[in-house]
């Protein structure tokens, strides 16, 4: 997979974007692990800024947008130095009716692969960057 705009549930994220926005870096916001269901949530904000967002978004100022992804029946999860504050690539594959992500970068690893993958979201907020620490 390419792009956001081909996962399921991309329906008001296609709305709010008026192109086809690639799967690439992400800055991981959170990991749910559900352990009574099969179900797993990554949520992360992306580069990419809506360019057509609804009039209720238009009334606030933001700077940042948030997706995340549902994952069902996941398998072979591996998780390696999260938290982590770095920029992970991400690579979405499907083969033989299983998807594969993969979110990366050379100090931390999220890799599984699902059944199905929901793409969840846009959300958008005013994003401060955090004053450097002496």
């Amino acid at each position: 997979m390419k792009h956001w705009n081909d996962l399921d549930g991309s329906i008001f994220f296609n709305k709010v974007f008026s192109t086809s926005i690639a799967i690439g870096t992400v800055e991981l916001f959170s990991i749910i692990i559900n352990n009574n269901t099969p179900d797993t949530t990554l949520e992360f904000d992306i580069p990419e800024i809506p360019d057509s967002p609804p009039e209720k978004w238009r009334k606030t100022e933001f700077n940042t947008c948030r997706i995340g992804i549902n994952i069902s029946n996941i398998q072979n999860l591996t998780i390696k130095n999260i938290p982590t504050k770095g920029k992970l690539h991400t690579t979405i594959t499907k083969g033989n009716n299983l998807y594969t992500v993969k979110l990366y970068n050379q100090d931390s690893l999220i890799q599984f692969s699902a059944d199905h993958i929901l793409l969840c979201g846009p959300s958008v907020y005013m994003n401060v960057p955090e004053e450097p620490t002496t």
